[in-house]
């Protein structure tokens, strides 16, 4: 993975030892934003962008208030990226929010089979991509992904197409896969028109 800068970071790993390390951040309590942050490492930037979208493409993501969360925490770290600091900041009103640990274990256990699978499929190429830069672009629309999903609130669900853009980008960053990274490009891009073309539909119904 590399910051916006040019320099080099640290490899996470693969997907699955991230889900472990979550859920020992959730082990028997509801954890914080910042125990979750604390075990992930705060230079580890593609996992903190990966957990939020993470949660958000789960069901969980029905929980009110979860995709507003989860997206301004993904477009705070996005922007990060882009200015490449050190470490990953975020309020201290939003680093202890707490997740019901009930959800936080469901939507665990909801990423157990596909996690397996991304870390099968997934492998170094096009790695042009996520260099800088290229890889610009990418953290920007991670920002306008994050941004959005409050409104995507509006309609149950509909936010976690764009989690799941966020996912993937993610997971391109962490395995240095710029294929990938060019299909959360194609799935962020379905989304928003899905999304508008849904907003078009119900506004003429409202409006005639």
């Amino acid at each position: 993975m590399t910051a916006s800068n040019g320099a080099q970071q640290p490899h996470t790993g693969e997907i699955g030892e991230i889900v472990a390390t979550l859920r020992k951040a959730g082990d028997d309590h509801s954890p914080s934003v910042r125990e979750i942050v604390e075990h992930l490492g705060q230079a580890s930037f593609g996992a903190m962008l990966l957990v939020p979208a993470m949660i958000v493409a789960t069901p969980a993501s029905g929980l009110p208030g979860l995709s507003s969360t989860g997206g301004l925490i993904i477009a705070l770290i996005a922007c990060q990226m882009i200015v490449g600091p050190n470490h990953v900041w975020l309020p201290a009103w939003l680093m202890d929010r707490r997740i019901d640990s009930d959800r936080f274990d469901r939507a665990l256990d909801f990423l157990r089979r596909p996690v397996r699978w991304v870390d099968h499929v997934t492998r170094e190429r096009l790695t042009w991509v996520l260099r800088w830069p290229m890889v610009v672009p990418l953290h920007v629309l991670c920002v306008l992904c994050g941004l959005a999903m409050p409104l995507f609130e509006l309609v149950p669900f509909s936010s976690s197409i764009a989690a799941v853009a966020v996912c993937i980008i993610a997971v391109a960053i962490i395995a240095d896969d710029g294929l990938l990274a060019l299909l959360g490009v194609a799935v962020a891009v379905a989304g928003a028109v899905s999304f508008i073309g849904l907003a078009g539909s119900i506004s003429s119904g409202i409006f005639g």
